[in-house]
Parts: C-alpha cells; structure tokens; sequence
C-alpha cells in the first residue's frame, strides 16, 4: 500500500467519523428539545441537578412550552412560558425567551456561550404575577424599564461582570402591612464579581421620601443595609416605620439599618 493509497482511506475514515459525530450530536440536541418539558424536570430533579423547584400543569417541550405555575424559593410565578432556540442548541449556545404573564408580562432573554458567557435582559411586568411562596408578603403595582446583566458561569459558581439598567413604577405593599410607597425606583449594580448593591428609592407626593442602600456577599452570604426617610407630619408611613424599628433624629428625619446572612 503505497502513501498516496494510505492517506485516502485516511481521510475518508477521518470524514466518517466526523460525520459520524455531528449526526449524533444532532440526533442528541433534538431529542432532548422535543422531549417532554416535564419528564425532563422530573429526570433532573431525580438527579438532583435541580433543587427547590416545583412546578404544576407544565405542556410542551424543552424548545416551546409553558407551565401554570412554576415555585422557586420565596417566589411562585404563574402562567410561565418559555421559547428555546434549537438552532442556537446546535451550535452550543442556548438562547432562551421566558415570559411570565400575558398582560404586563415579565420577559427574560437569557444566552450562554460555551466558554461561560452569559448574557440576560430582564423586562419588568405586573408585581402580581410574582406570589409568595412560603412567606406572608404579597405586592401591587406595575413596574417598567429593565436590566441587563453579563456574568461568567463556572460550574456551579455565577460571577457578575456587569449589570446596567433599572426599574421604576408605583407599588404598594399589600403583606405582611398595607404600605403604599407611591413612585419606587430600583437601580442594581455588581461591583464585583460576587457582590450585588441596590439603591431603592421612594417617594409619596407630600407623604415621603425613603432612600434605602443594600448590599449581598456571594462569598460571605451576609447582607446588609442603611435606610433614611423623610416624613411629613402626617405621613401615613410614620406608624409603620415605627412598628418596624426606624428610629427618629433630631431633624425629624427616620433611620434604619441591618443586616444578616442568607
């Protein structure tokens, strides 16, 4: 067998092979895209790949599908729909569409890159799509504008690079104590990667004004947070705040800060 002999078989064995493993890897992404959505839960969840998550009436499969309500830790959403791209499935990197609600729904646009990349937009929605799940809080209001975040996913380990935006909308607290904060606005950011800052404000046309900054440690699990309100006399906050802890200055002005691990 000459060199020339022995290089052609060599290529057709190496295209053979080739082809061999890109039918398969075909073959793999469909069947888990059009299996089931929740066979696949349940099979993860056997695996312990998924904790805490519970779910009721889930139709359609991994690629298109919806659940009546899906329960995660603190927070139940109801009427959950989801579109997975299989095209972006082929080439390894997922791109999911999420929708919670029909009306004023909450969407989420998540994509990962193979090497870790991720990437999500988060559009905010009606709050009463969001229920509690164990917990006695439950909200009113409609909150607009969105949040963009770019992480690295290693494993089981999710590092912040960036996360931009905010929202802003009225709200009322309906549990554990009718509160209604009035016009609220919610500006997250990462400063690094395992460390996640919020700054919320409040305010109540000639009732309030609330300025509250918080932190979370990944690494630590502490969080921690400073608070300042300011009050008009008979600013129907005031009683609450007191029942809460807040405590008043010489200036008339209320403060509160704590902390603790999760």
């Amino acid at each position: 067998m000459n060199a020339t002999s022995l290089i052609k078989k060599l290529r057709t064995l190496l295209f053979g092979l080739l082809f061999l493993l890109l039918f398969s890897w075909i073959f793999l992404v469909t069947f888990i895209a059009q299996a089931p959505a929740e066979w696949l839960l349940f099979q993860a969840q056997n695996k312990g790949l998924i904790k805490q998550l519970a779910w009721q009436n889930v139709q359609g499969s991994l690629s298109k599908g919806r659940a009546q309500r899906l329960e995660l830790p603190f927070i139940s959403l109801e009427d959950v729909s989801w579109n997975l791209s299989i095209w972006h499935l082929f080439l390894a990197n997922p791109v999911i569409n999420l929708q919670v609600g029909k009306d004023q729904s909450w969407q989420l646009q998540a994509s990962l890159l193979p090497w870790g990349s991720l990437t999500a937009n988060l559009k905010a929605g009606d709050l009463a799509l969001l229920k509690s799940n164990g917990f006695p809080w439950a909200l009113k209001g409609e909150l607009a504008g969105e949040l963009n975040l770019q992480a690295k996913l290693q494993g089981q380990t999710l590092s912040c690079q960036s996360l931009t935006g905010s929202w802003q909308g009225d709200l009322t607290v309906l549990q554990p104590m009718p509160l209604d904060l009035g016009r609220v606005f919610l500006q997250p950011t990462c400063p690094d990667t395992q460390t996640l800052d919020w700054l919320l404000a409040a305010e109540q046309t000639s009732e309030h004004q609330i300025n509250l900054e918080g932190q979370a440690n990944a690494k630590t699990r502490r969080w921690n947070f400073t608070a300042q309100a300011k009050l008009e006399e008979q600013a129907k906050l005031q009683p609450a705040l007191q029942m809460l802890g807040w405590r008043r200055n010489n200036q008339g002005e209320f403060h509160a800060k704590g902390s603790g691990r999760f």
